[in-house]
């Protein structure tokens, strides 16, 4: 497990809310956290307004009043940020560097292949949105720990612990809902993985690795060149979802 923050964070959340639950389970978890001031949330990939809509409704409904951007804020927006939780395609993180504030993780990338959704993935969904922006990010921003799909897709729940979302916070169930509605897929809690990484709650392996993108979005994972970054290898997922539950439960 990384350290645990033992101050307040102040956080900014860059996410594409609105596909998946988990970035509102996600945005749900940080705003409940006890030791975390969420500073602002930005939307990011497609209909970003839509995005940002969605967003508002929900820091609402849990009596957040954090600013929310449709698409990449103005910079000095990040000026009291001291934490960046990316979770979408990374369009709007690469317009802000040289802005980004000293800690940040990033739910994105394979770095193996993994079964995923009833197909055999190397590339994931974030860096293959925007291949360049991610391959950017991870050249120049030392600053990240990346989480990677093949870790954070261990985090699968099962019906009993949607359904314990679903109970513990009303403001998910419309999102919960309509992914069950819309796909046989199960939920995965790939962004509050990386939350919690960010958090240094996660129950996971880090280790520093150097790794470049290439491509659509490929991940690789370098023995020569490449820059150095913490990265997250494995995870114990029955604690981390344990802990997820725990939070949007607001039990601290």
């Amino acid at each position: 497990m990384t350290d645990a923050i033992a101050s307040r964070v102040r956080l900014w959340i860059d996410t594409d809310v609105g596909d998946d639950p988990d970035d509102a389970v996600a945005l749900c978890a940080a705003a409940r956290h006890p030791l975390v001031d969420l500073v602002g949330v930005s939307t990011v990939s497609g209909n970003v307004d839509r995005r940002a809509d969605l967003a508002r409704a929900l820091l609402d409904e849990l009596d957040n009043r954090a600013p929310v951007y449709a698409g990449a804020p103005p910079p000095d927006a990040l000026a009291d940020a001291d934490a960046l939780l990316a979770i979408g395609p990374l369009t709007n993180v690469v317009e802000l560097i040289g802005y980004l504030p000293p800690r940040m993780a990033i739910m994105g990338g394979a770095t193996r292949a993994v079964d995923h959704r009833g197909e055999r993935r190397t590339i994931e969904h974030n860096f293959s949105c925007n291949p360049v922006a991610a391959a950017t990010v991870v050249r120049r921003c030392h600053n990240a720990v990346v989480v990677p799909l093949d870790v954070t897709a261990k985090m699968t729940l099962d019906d009993q612990q949607v359904a314990a979302l679903a109970n513990a916070e009303p403001a998910l169930r419309g999102a919960l809902d309509s992914w069950r509605a819309h796909t046989e897929f199960p939920v995965c809690l790939h962004d509050p993985l990386a939350f919690l990484v960010l958090m240094g709650e996660a129950p996971v392996t880090v280790v520093s690795r150097s790794l470049e993108v290439r491509g659509r979005g490929t991940l690789y994972v370098m023995v020569d060149g490449g820059e150095r970054h913490d990265v997250a290898t494995d995870v114990d997922a029955p604690a981390a979802i344990a802990r997820v539950l725990e939070l949007v439960e607001h039990r601290g």
